[in-house]
């Protein structure tokens, strides 16, 4: 009995050491972080920002896929059946909190993934093509309810943020308005500056297109002025009662062993320290957040909590 207690309790000691070595040695192949929309929205700027400083970081090729489609489904999916090694890394936003609520049918499990860590967080404003003959939020508002459903806001996908906040708004002004989800910000933007559709529901990032005249920022959702939008007043002080915004963070497939979970928390938080990685993610005017895993979930089960609330109370947000 000795014998094979002691020859049992080798090979646990055995194995346990290889497991550290390897996370030790990690990554040893390339590493690919999933971004569930199309590129050129900020999701995708925010993975190859970072990506970029890791591979720098890991000597090893760091690359992002973009997955749009399905209201980020088609993404998040192909995550949560990657093996559980590291290699494979979830940034998304705050389609992972509305989908499992709006959603009858769901193709993963919640529970598939785990959170890594929360990048931050955004607020939402209410921009127009430059050439659109609605000027103010008055304008909107009246258009909106004089032609009920003539109003087009754009999203980057069904759930996303943009979508619920053009539903909060409608429900807000009490009018009827379109929404037209596309596969990502890109495309969705792209059309909005076309001309084809009214607006969107955009974070601060968009500002240097409303600087720059090809964008008109209307309102936005936060309860006071943003620091990287402070011309654009908020909802509140036209009296409409909006205040909401997205977040942004990454997601490990869930059996991603603990010590190779902080040792990916913590090389993401150092490559955010890097002066030009933080400049091209501040551009953006996202509020950053950080932090531990837990503190991670703890957020994201307070804001499932807020959102179910919301749609319990009657609120007709549906995609499906």
């Amino acid at each position: 009995m000795r014998t094979m207690l002691k020859t049992f309790c080798g090979a646990l000691l055995l194995a346990t050491a290889a497991v550290a070595q390897a996370q030790d040695k990690f990554p040893t192949k390339q590493v690919t972080i999933v971004v569930p929309y199309a590129t050129g929205g900020v999701t995708d700027l925010y993975g190859r920002a970072i990506g970029a400083k890791l591979s720098e970081m890991w000597g090893q090729p760091v690359v992002v896929d973009n997955r749009a489609g399905g209201g980020t489904l088609i993404g998040t999916q192909m995550a949560s059946r990657a093996a559980p090694d590291g290699y494979t890394i979830l940034l998304t936003s705050y389609a992972y909190t509305s989908n499992p609520i709006l959603r009858k049918n769901m193709p993963y499990a919640p529970e598939s993934l785990k959170p890594l860590l929360m990048l931050g967080k955004s607020a939402n404003l209410l921009v127009l093509g430059s050439g659109s003959k609605l000027m103010n939020v008055k304008d909107v508002v009246a258009h909106a309810k004089a032609s009920p459903g003539n109003f087009k806001v754009a999203s980057s996908g069904m759930a996303s943020s943009p979508h619920i906040a053009a539903e909060l708004f409608g429900k807000a002004i009490g009018a009827e308005i379109t929404h037209l989800a596309y596969k990502g910000t890109g495309p969705a933007m792209t059309d909005v500056l076309g001309g084809s559709v009214d607006g969107i529901f955009d974070g601060p990032s968009a500002m240097p297109q409303v600087r720059a005249g090809r964008l008109r920022a209307i309102a936005i959702a936060a309860e006071e002025r943003h620091p990287a939008a402070l011309e654009v007043p908020t909802f509140r002080e036209h009296g409409i009662d909006l205040v909401f915004g997205s977040w942004f963070g990454f997601f490990l497939p869930a059996g991603v062993p603990p010590a190779l979970e902080a040792r990916l928390n913590a090389d993401i938080r150092k490559a955010l320290e890097d002066p030009t990685v933080r400049a091209q993610i501040d551009k953006t005017g996202i509020r950053l957040s950080l932090g531990t895993p837990q503190q991670f979930g703890d957020f994201l089960k307070a804001e499932h909590d807020r959102l179910k609330a919301l749609v319990d109370s009657g609120a007709k947000i549906q995609i499906e």
